[in-house]
């Protein structure tokens, strides 16, 4: 029997643009074409979806809220919580939900943070230090250039740009004072990783299962080299994705069993995206996890589907079913 299923998101045209600090700061925001795709698919499997929006939203509507379950992809506005806000609302009220618990998606949020599950994990990432403007070159220690300065807590590549990458302390500072001055947040400095980059897509929990690796093609190069995937690039002809990736079975199968030990690392539920690098010398590293990644139509998810021999609604439908599951809601619907 279908369910009723709340879902809550964020709209880039709820938030004007010229309220922004910076050019990138609704860039994970989702527009009405995306949210319009979601609730189709959510339909096909006979559920009713019940549209919320974001979290002032959910704050006005919850006391009287009628639904089985909420389908989150709310990012949230401001603060390394953001992405936490609405699942600890859904927690404080008793109300089941797709994806990750607040605590997951305030460590993956924070770079730091998911960096340093994944090294007390033993999962493959880059060496890194944190700076700010008072201590830009004080931890970094033995490590060498080339390297990249992203914000600590923020997606969809925003603040990573050509100039994130630094060979040299003038551009490392340069660029920390950027990041800190624009993000109001320390700065991410990492060993770049110069090779191929590829995304892979998880779902599931007692045994969660990785899909077919997408290899990410920028400005036409399959090695992406020194070129890095930059919120500028997001929205242009630069990123191109290729599913199934152009790789050798060997390396397919170490990305999806890389990407299931970040996933399982920070503890994520019914879905998420792992981000990773190869280098020339084949090794893996781990870049980044997203609880709530992109289900963007122009993104990895109809891809991914493809490539698994399903459509993007079957898949939306096969997150939806583990997290039924997760939440003992397989049976009779409760509203």
């Amino acid at each position: 029997m279908g369910k009723r299923i709340g879902f809550t998101y964020d709209l880039k045209s709820d938030h004007p643009q010229g309220s922004a600090l910076t050019g990138d700061a609704y860039a994970e925001f989702d527009v009405e074409y995306t949210i319009g795709a979601v609730a189709k698919a959510i339909g096909t499997g006979g559920h009713k979806v019940v549209r919320i929006g974001h979290v002032r939203k959910l704050l006005k509507t919850i006391g009287g809220l009628k639904v089985d379950m909420v389908f989150n992809i709310c990012e949230g506005l401001g603060g390394r919580n953001r992405e936490s806000e609405v699942p600890v609302i859904l927690d404080l009220f008793k109300i089941p939900y797709v994806g990750s618990d607040g605590l997951t998606l305030g460590l993956s949020l924070d770079k730091v943070m998911a960096k340093k599950a994944f090294v007390s994990d033993g999962v493959p990432t880059p060496k890194y230090f944190i700076a700010d403007k008072k201590n830009v070159f004080s931890r970094m220690g033995s490590m060498k250039f080339p390297l990249i300065v992203k914000p600590r807590h923020e997606g969809s590549s925003k603040g990573i740009s050509d100039d994130s990458i630094v060979s040299n302390k003038k551009s490392l500072k340069a660029q920390v004072d950027s990041v800190v001055g624009l993000y109001c947040q320390s700065a991410l400095v990492e060993e770049f990783i110069r090779g191929s980059e590829f995304t892979v897509l998880v779902i599931g929990n007692e045994t969660p299962q990785a899909l077919a690796p997408v290899q990410i093609k920028i400005a036409g190069n399959l090695d992406a080299g020194d070129l890095v995937y930059t919120s500028r690039r997001l929205t242009g002809p630069d990123i191109e994705y290729v599913c199934p990736a152009l790789i050798s079975k060997s390396l397919d199968k170490k990305l999806r069993a890389v990407a299931i030990e970040a996933y399982q690392a920070l503890d994520c539920r019914d879905y998420g995206r792992v981000d990773l690098r190869v280098d020339a010398k084949g090794r893996l590293y781990v870049l980044e996890i997203n609880p709530l990644p992109s289900l963007s139509v122009e993104d990895v998810f109809p891809f991914v589907a493809k490539a698994s021999g399903i459509t993007y609604d079957e898949l939306i439908l096969k997150v939806v079913d583990v997290a039924l599951i997760r939440n003992g809601l397989n049976g009779q619907s409760n509203n």
